[in-house]
């Protein structure tokens, strides 16, 4: 009799964990359709800069709609927002990414070419209508046709891990709050030579002086993104050829240099 109770009550546990494994594994399911980090409401804010408020807007332009200016709407194009993603994992964890932040393969963040950084994005897998939400914190992909690379989780919860790409489209949910819309995207495209870096404004100015008085066609500035120091750079350039070629005018003629991004 007591052999006969065991038997049932081990019959019984059998069909709530078989039940309860179901249930979970359809919740996994459930959870990778659709994934956003649970503060991704909360506005990027820097210290001491004031806050902005960021809102999407339509399939063919994105409205940006800032809280010191409610009532004036710019338009954002669409660029660099459809495509093919990719990921990348292994091969780069733990390294710096372009923003200082080190790269976990096992968090929600993506490389951009152009939008800036924190910029924060929902990427939907056209494939399978699948969608992630990612902050860009990294710059890249650079293999043709391709728009954004993705984390090893990221690309595992869009469905696309196997595969290594999908077709996406990107839509923009929040700038940082440094992004000036009157600039929209041009400072991200350009590229200028830095030259030197000074503590001191008054020496930066001489040195741009010295610059200008050699090459006149040039133009050296004070680059207004470097808060922190007083840092000359010339351009900015749309092509990254015309700064490499004067770059390398430049170091045949003494002049220390390197080719970087105007904004990140």
């Amino acid at each position: 009799m007591i052999k006969k109770k065991s038997i049932f009550i081990y019959l019984i546990l059998s069909v709530i964990v078989v039940n309860c494994s179901t249930q979970s594994s359809t919740n996994v399911q459930t959870r990778k359709s659709f994934y956003t980090p649970s503060n991704w409401k909360k506005p990027i804010v820097k210290k001491n800069s004031p806050k902005s408020l960021a809102k999407k807007s339509s399939q063919s332009t994105h409205q940006q709609i800032f809280k010191d200016s409610p009532k004036k709407i710019v338009p954002f194009q669409r660029e660099q927002m459809d495509g093919y993603a990719s990921w990348y994992g292994p091969g780069f964890h733990g390294k710096l990414t372009a923003n200082g932040e080190k790269y976990d393969q096992n968090m929600m963040t993506a490389a951009h070419k152009l939008l800036p950084m924190n910029t924060i994005v929902r990427v939907v897998n056209l494939e399978n209508q699948g969608a992630v939400t990612v902050r860009i914190n990294d710059r890249g992909p650079y293999k043709k046709n391709r728009i954004i690379d993705l984390t090893k989780k990221a690309a595992n919860l869009l469905g696309f891990l196997e595969q290594g790409t999908a077709r996406v489209s990107l839509d923009v949910i929040q700038f940082p709050d440094d992004f000036n819309p009157k600039d929209g995207l041009l400072p991200y495209k350009q590229v200028v030579i830095q030259l030197a870096v000074f503590r001191n404004k008054e020496n930066a100015i001489k040195y741009i002086d010295q610059l200008s008085n050699k090459y006149h066609q040039i133009k050296f500035s004070i680059d207004p993104y470097k808060k922190e120091t007083f840092t000359i750079v010339a351009g900015p350039y749309l092509k990254r050829d015309q700064a490499v070629q004067f770059s390398k005018k430049l170091k045949a003629e003494g002049i220390n240099n390197f080719v970087r991004s105007f904004k990140k």
